[in-house]
């Protein structure tokens, strides 16, 4: 294992370097969880793993009395970091996939922000000992998903892929899908049992629908691990006040607008991808309900960090408190540039590997 400090700011990678996938390690269960996720990726994108740990040095508050400074020794701080780098590293090792380790000085979300500079793709766990995960889900929450140059991919702590896993029961109703007859639900149930979408990549799409650079990842991914795709959309008709009572027609209206969507990114993504199984599926309800419901038997999760329509805000408001936390799969964070509508799809360079 390599360790090596690095300035705050590293620049981008050099042209023709081998962008790697960013691990955050702090040595905790959801971390190590991570990692094992992060190994399998990385032998799928055949990329290097870059372990990150990151601490930061205890200061105390100037005393109102003349004293003598001490400098703080961070020795065994350090010494803990880099014993719980070399076991990571161990591991990767181990599975066959190259491996560098750094250690960083700073707030961990930061230090990963500044790393996914040189990244293809980040992966922490979603708990942690006040690393990672605490950085990433407490007051910070929205600091890497916003802010990393790279997709984050978030691995639960409870995530196991070889267990039954069950479809919770969702407030939210589908309303169109792809090539099914939705099914007639009570409407003054409370609750209705949840679709199932084991072994599937699930993507959430808003109102930029083929135009969403998180679409695309999706599909790339799907492709990769060799998954069906199913696309996701949520358009909310609930009444919450006498300002807006819909008419019949336009109920329909919306409906159609968003399974119209719909219908024209699975085109898009048939003409790019012919072989990949792509379905989807609208719903009627709360886009954070549909998104942490989806998780329940989704293989991953794919979402935007910035949108319009149906998930505006998500990830920089109180949104992400409701899906991150909750997700039981992976989720993939995917930046969406706030000018992303003006361009077209074919505009956007293809992004290699992920």
């Amino acid at each position: 294992m390599s360790e090596q400090d690095r300035p705050q700011n590293p620049d981008p990678a050099p042209a023709g370097e081998t962008e790697a996938v960013i691990v955050g390690i702090d040595g905790s269960p959801p971390s190590r969880n991570a990692l094992a996720w992060a190994i399998q990726e990385a032998r799928s994108l055949n990329r290097p793993i870059r372990l990150v740990g990151a601490y930061t040095i205890p200061s105390v508050a100037a005393a109102a009395i003349d004293v003598s400074y001490v400098p703080i020794d961070d020795s065994s701080i350090r010494a803990a970091v880099t014993n719980t780098l070399k076991e990571a590293a161990a591991e990767v090792k181990a599975a066959g996939v190259p491996v560098e380790a750094v250690i960083e000085i700073g707030d961990a979300a930061g230090v990963l922000v500044d790393e996914s500079k040189t990244g293809c793709l980040t992966v922490v766990g979603s708990r942690g000992r006040g690393g990672f995960a605490g950085r990433l889900l407490g007051t910070v929450s929205s600091a890497l998903p916003a802010h990393s140059a790279c997709p984050t991919v978030v691995v639960p702590a409870c995530w196991d892929n070889q267990g039954e896993r069950p479809a919770h029961p969702t407030s939210s109703r589908p309303v169109r899908q792809d090539g099914v007859e939705v099914e007639t639900h009570d409407p003054n149930a409370e609750s209705i049992e949840g679709l199932r979408f084991d072994g599937k990549v699930v993507v959430g799409v808003d109102s930029l629908g083929a135009e969403s650079p998180a679409l695309w990842k999706a599909a790339r991914l799907a492709v990769r691990r060799g998954s069906p795709l199913h696309i996701v959309a949520v358009i909310t008709t609930t009444v919450i006040g006498p300002e807006w009572l819909p008419s019949t027609a336009d109920l329909e209206r919306l409906v159609n607008e968003g399974a119209d969507k719909l219908v024209v990114a699975k085109q898009r993504l048939a003409e790019e991808y012919p072989d990949l199984d792509v379905t989807w599926t609208l719903f009627d309800g709360q886009p954070a309900e549909v998104l942490v419901r989806a998780s329940d038997t989704a293989e991953v999760l794919v979402i935007g960090s910035r949108g319009r329509g149906g998930f505006a805000g998500l990830l920089l408001g109180s949104t992400s408190q409701s899906v991150l936390p909750y997700s039981q799969c992976p989720t993939m964070v995917v930046r969406v540039a706030r000018d992303h509508g003006r361009r077209k799809q074919h505009e956007t360079p293809a992004e290699p590997g992920l």
